[in-house]
């Protein structure tokens, strides 16, 4: 039976398999982490967006009454 050589190419290119298996590891938790943080994202972006949204409807309703309020404290007083 052949004695174990730890230089030996068999060895090597086994070492070299592990750690690239080590790595597709690593990498799949990076691109699990990466689409998570996509996705908080886009939901903050929708957040903001409805925010937005919101804010020009209250700025028009706000627009509006003021506009009415003047008309009416000006045909009243003058």
């Amino acid at each position: 039976m052949p004695e174990f050589d730890p230089n030996s190419h068999d060895a090597m290119f086994a070492k070299v398999l592990a750690k690239l298996e080590e790595h597709s590891v690593v990498l799949e938790q990076i691109k699990a982490q990466g689409l998570n943080t996509e996705d908080r994202i886009r939901e903050l972006e929708q957040f903001a967006e409805n925010i937005k949204g919101q804010l020009v409807v209250w700025a028009g309703v706000v627009s509006i009454c003021t506009a009415i309020l003047i008309h009416l404290i000006i045909q009243k007083f003058f």
